[in-house]
């Protein structure tokens, strides 16, 4: 019958199953025999459940399986064992199996497990039938099978442990004693066969009726049998493999020292064969019969030879010796022949010894940097600095450059110049979604398929080893869980480690100590610190109106008249120059086609077909495009060339089928004609485009509506930095009425959410210090709720009346550089201590929402705080702030200014949409006068602010910022 234990104390095993009648012995941590030994002790008991734990995947998972044994704990021993570099108490326990269990519920679950079990009878009644006995019978006779298998033949360790040992060991070895009981015998089996899983064992163990259970350890038995049977005809099949081959190798090896002593003799005697007639044609024969082999020969030649004269590193010569040696002893045929055979060619192709000479010349790599690009003095300086220590010092170490900037200005095709003014050769690895290692690094040789690194095999093209190699989109990495190629980039762009890079597939140091690596990127934030510590960054920002403009004149527009044939010449000669412009430097001029010569020497057109005033190119670029490079630009000039080829064609009678059918034009395509009627061509073939006609070419005006318009009461107009430049960031904020909620939206990160907070704190400052005015320094403790959550009523309780005298007067208490300018922002809060009574704060009873439009897109950082001072100062004075002028700058709780990054982006954003007041905390003076000068500010008033006061004196003056108040502690200055 079953018996029922309540309260019963649960060990649970990890990987180990117990069977009853079963001794076994289990390790236990010292808690857990401490734990054991009090419960054993408190209720007198001897015997415990021990249960499995299920297999989980998930780390901390204590789910154990529901049928164990009842186990009697017969001894313990401890012992110390060492678990890394300390020692761990182990207790060894002696349990017997006495029957099985089922767990009916857990009492307890911590710190250790309890349980209300049922104990299951032992003996079954049907072990005494025919069919009991008849499947016991034919577990012992498998097993017995299994026992000969292991001590008949010679096994392995494996099969050894898996089938025999084991089960030798609990049936007596050679005269194997099988229990009485059929149930105990199934038990043994299960756990004696060590290929079985836990999950298996524990399924023995769940199956308490014997027939069954019998008829799965016969199945599990007969499976092993299976496994290994296969597995000795496999290790035969191996082993017979094994020796073939190892008999095939001997004799090949032989072979070919035949070979060779055959053709040491053939030499000898080449001269006498060689005049008769008879011995002529058997030589001849002998020849194709060895031209292979000569082949061979002369291969392992060429590549001895090319070896010795690329001049490789001590290292690398020596591990170039030892493949070589080994390429000789492996046969054509073989796999191994042209693997070793590449890996030689490779070392051999490598620019060991061989540097291009650098045109130490300033000024003409000063011309050419001034030529092809208008601007970026910095990397230009930059270059002639890296140039005049070259020209001093002669083995100055490549600088590594990282051009940061947004789309479009210039960065890729810097690369090219800078390449061009060294005199160097110039290669262009694009970085933009590489996620392995390996493609930078190489692939080890072990792997099938393998090759070189970008950078290896950019070296083996140019044939050079100071090259000038262009890492384009360095922050387009991509890295995850598993791939980080950034780590890879670590060593290859460290000046102190770089000249000794060892590639994989190279495996031997090279030094890259002398290539000027140049790279680009567009968001510094996507780049790992330890990458971008490295790197020399140099910032390139966005370009004004007017050098658009210059650039537009004096390259885009040439360009773009050549690829489209608007110049008077041969047609031909524009597509050699677009390809002239699409090569890269690397390429050798050796490489050139010989009738390019005469092509590149002859004398440029006399005029171009096509004119743009610089009018219409500056319509073109302030109101058909609205980004810091001149990507759109060019497109937008493309498009003008367009319809230039276009209206050509049909003046000259290709295009009268396009251009006829006038009785089905439209009316607005009859405007368009008459309006670009004195476009062109002119008698000498000129077409001239005014902007004027740039409506009816490039289509409607994109362009802001007034930006006037959208600053109304609680909006202002922030200036923020994103990947592609600078760009106006208007918020908004707005009030309804509510708790006194705080609502912020648009996909912010925690910086502008705590910028938002700031704010708001700042000015319920404000109103607390112009209230204690009117009482002195110890007023009644008023408690302004929290920004960001619902402000209880029962918390504001009280809020003083002020007179207008009192407005004028400083806090007591505060200082000017707590508070600012007293009485300025006394005047600028008057409005809201006069409307309210006396007992009510201004922001009770309303809710605040602050949004940042562009929702879509994400944004962060802390150069929104004065904005949004300005846009919730609006809001509770109900006025509008100024709508031409942008603020940046981040505050604090106490109202300063804090100087913040991308000036020179921010102030060209402002330029381009046409603001003309920009506020600027005063720390970020310095940058605005070294990075923008006075032709690039143009109409835009730069003023520098120290504390929030002058940006709200200046925000909602009546007045301009000369003739209204003025903050006293520090003047508001104009740059």
């Amino acid at each position: 019958m079953a018996a029922i234990r309540n309260g019963v104390f649960v060990l649970s095993l990890r990987q180990q199953v117990i069977f009853p009648a079963m001794r076994t012995s289990v390790a236990v941590s010292s808690q857990t025999f401490a734990q054991l030994c009090d419960f054993c002790e408190k209720h007198s008991q001897t015997h415990i459940a021990v249960l499995a734990a299920k297999d989980n995947k998930e780390e901390g998972s204590d789910e154990l399986y529901s049928t164990g044994s009842w186990c009697r704990i017969a001894s313990h021993a401890q012992s110390v064992t060492k678990a890394g570099n300390r020692e761990v108490s182990v207790v060894t326990l002696s349990l017997e199996g006495q029957c099985r269990l089922q767990v009916k519920r857990f009492t307890q679950t911590s710190p250790f497990h309890v349980a209300d079990i049922v104990l299951l009878d032992q003996r079954d009644p049907a072990e005494d039938s025919t069919e009991v006995k008849a499947l016991a019978q034919s577990i012992q006779q498998t097993v017995q099978e299994l026992l000969q298998a292991g001590t008949s033949r010679q096994v392995t360790d494996q099969e050894s442990s898996s089938g025999g040992s084991l089960l030798r060991n609990l049936f007596g070895g050679k005269r194997v004693r099988w229990p009485a009981s059929s149930s105990v015998l199934a038990d043994m089996i299960a756990a004696g066969l060590s290929q079985l899983s836990m999950a298996e064992r524990q399924q023995v163990l769940d199956c308490v009726e014997l027939k069954p259970r019998l008829q799965l350890v016969l199945d599990m038995v007969q499976k092993v049998m299976e496994v290994q049977k296969l597995s000795r005809e496999i290790s035969s099949k191996i082993q017979k493999r094994s020796q073939d081959e190892l008999r095939e190798t001997v004799l090949k090896r032989q072979l070919s020292e035949l070979q060779k002593e055959m053709r040491k003799l053939r030499s000898k005697q080449g001269e006498s064969f060689a005049r008769g007639d008879a011995e002529g044609e058997d030589q001849g024969e002998e020849n194709e019969n060895h031209e292979d082999d000569e082949e061979e020969e002369d291969e392992i030649t060429v590549l001895r030879d090319s070896i010795k004269k690329a001049q490789l590193s001590a290292e690398a010569n020596k591990i170039a010796q030892r493949e070589l040696k080994r390429l000789q002893n492996i046969q054509p045929h073989h796999p191994e022949y042209s693997v070793c055979r590449n890996y030689l060619e490779t070392l051999a192709n490598l620019p060991w010894a061989e540097s291009s000479k650098d045109d130490l010349d300033l000024s003409a790599a000063s011309r050419i940097l001034e030529k092809d690009h208008y601007g970026l003095d910095k990397v230009k300086r930059r270059i002639l600095e890296f140039l005049a220590v070259q020209k001093m010092r002669g083995d100055m170490k490549g600088p590594i450059l990282c051009l940061h900037g947004p789309p479009g200005v210039g960065k890729t095709s810097l690369g090219r110049s800078v390449a061009k003014a060294l005199g160097r050769k110039f290669h262009r690895i694009a970085l933009g979604g590489v996620r392995d290692e390996a493609e930078i690094r190489g692939h080890r040789r072990t792997y099938i398929g393998s090759m070189p690194g970008a950078i290896m095999q950019a070296l083996g093209q140019l044939k050079v080893n100071n090259p000038v190699i262009l890492l384009d989109e360095i922050d387009k990495l991509t890295r995850n869980a598993m791939f980080n190629p950034s780590g890879a980039m670590l060593e290859l762009l460290d000046p102190e480690q770089n000249h000794t890079f060892k590639d994989h597939y190279v495996n031997t140091p090279f030094d890259l100590s002398k290539v000027l690596f140049l790279c680009t990127c567009n968001d510094l934030q996507s780049i790992d610190r330890p990458l971008l510590d490295r790197m020399e960054v140099i910032d390139l920002s966005g370009y004004t109106v007017d050098e658009k403009v210059h650039i537009a004149t004096t390259h885009l527009l040439p360009k773009q008249r050549r690829l489209h044939a608007l110049e008077r010449d041969e047609p031909d000669q524009s597509a050699e120059e677009a390809s002239q412009e699409s090569k890269i430097g690397a390429e050798s001029k050796e490489s050139a086609e010989p009738e390019a010569e005469p092509k590149a020497t002859r004398p440029e057109p006399e005029m171009p077909l096509l004119e743009l005033t610089p009018a219409a190119l500056q319509e073109l670029i302030t109101k058909w495009t609205a980004e810091s490079g001149v990507r759109s630009l060019e497109r937008r000039i493309a498009q003008v060339c367009r319809w230039t080829a276009l209206r050509l064609a049909g003046a000259t009678g290709e295009g009268e089928g396009i251009l006829a059918s006038r009785q089905q034009r439209t009316e607005a395509q009859r405007l368009a004609e008459s309006a670009l009627a004195d476009c062109g061509p002119s008698a000498s073939g000129l077409v001239t485009v005014d902007s004027r006609h740039l409506p009816h070419i490039v289509g409607a005006e994109i362009f802001e509506p007034d930006l006037a318009e959208r600053l109304t009461v609680g909006v202002a107009m922030g200036l923020g930095v994103t990947a592609t430049g600078g760009q106006l960031l208007f918020v908004e904020a707005s009030r309804s009425k509510g708790s006194g909620r705080l609502t912020v939206t648009g996909q912010l990160g925690d910086v502008m959410k705590e910028s938002v907070s700031t704010s708001m704190s700042l000015l319920r400052s404000k109103i607390y210090y112009a209230a204690s005015a009117a009482f002195g320094p110890s007023p009644p403790v008023v408690r302004i709720g929290p920004s960001a959550e619902q402000t209880p009523a029962s918390l504001v309780s009280w809020r003083p009346a002020l007179s207008p005298a009192i407005l004028t007067a400083a806090p007591s208490g505060a200082s000017a550089e707590d508070t600012g300018s007293a009485g300025g922002f006394n005047q600028l809060f008057s409005e809201i201590i006069r409307s309210k009574p006396a007992s009510e704060d201004p922001f009770r009873g309303d809710d605040v929402h602050v949004h940042f439009p562009a929702g879509a897109i994400p944004k962060d950082g802390p150069s929104a705080g004065v904005a949004t001072t300005l846009a919730l100062a609006s809001l509770l004075l109900n006025k509008p702030v100024r709508s031409d002028t942008a603020v940046t700058g981040e505050i604090t709780l106490r109202g300063h200014v804090l100087p913040v990054g991308g000036i020179r982006d921010k102030v060209l954003a402002a330029h381009r949409a046409g603001i003309r007041h920009v506020l600027v905390p005063f720390g970020n003076q310095r940058h605005v006068q070294e990075e923008i000068s006075d032709v690039a500010l143009g109409d835009v008033d730069v003023h520098f602010v120290k504390h929030i006061d002058e940006a709200l004196a200046w925000a909602f003056g009546a007045e301009g910022p000369h003739k209204s108040w003025r903050p006293s502690a520090v003047p508001l200055s104009k740059l």
